[in-house]
């Protein structure tokens, strides 16, 4: 019997649009700091590198959230790390809306990774309910 959640997860949109969420991020948060490495940003007193770096590494949960709920040994399992990524990506935009309050002008930039955010979102949601076992 073939799995509903395959174990070749990398071929997954979800997976790969995860991924896509990770580079757009990593990019602007170099962007945002001058181009600091993610542990300068969380170490700076800075509260726009502070955030930038954040934003990094929430966005790095993001595939790893996936490949798991793909493996994961049971629906409830699942269920629950479903619902860690959704969080992981709600605290995404909240990143996001605090990074323009610290005096981010590149909003186009932040409008960019809600959007992505926003498809990752419905994407997560359809391929969960599309795949229950």
């Amino acid at each position: 019997m073939e799995s509903a959640f395959p174990n070749n997860t990398y071929h997954l949109p979800v997976y790969r649009k995860a991924l896509e969420i990770f580079r757009i991020s990593r990019a602007m948060a170099a962007y945002f700091t001058n181009d600091k490495h993610v542990l300068e940003m969380d170490l700076s007193a800075n509260p726009q590198d502070f955030e930038a770096g954040h934003l990094v590494t929430e966005s790095l949960q993001l595939a790893p959230g996936i490949a798991s709920a793909a493996c994961a040994p049971n629906s409830e399992s699942r269920l629950q790390r479903i619902r860690n990524i959704r969080a992981v990506a709600r605290n995404l935009k909240s990143l996001c809306k605090k990074l323009e309050c610290c005096g981010v002008k590149e909003v186009e930039f932040l409008n960019l990774l809600r959007k992505e955010i926003h498809t990752f979102d419905k994407m997560v949601s359809d391929w969960f309910h599309n795949h229950k076992a």
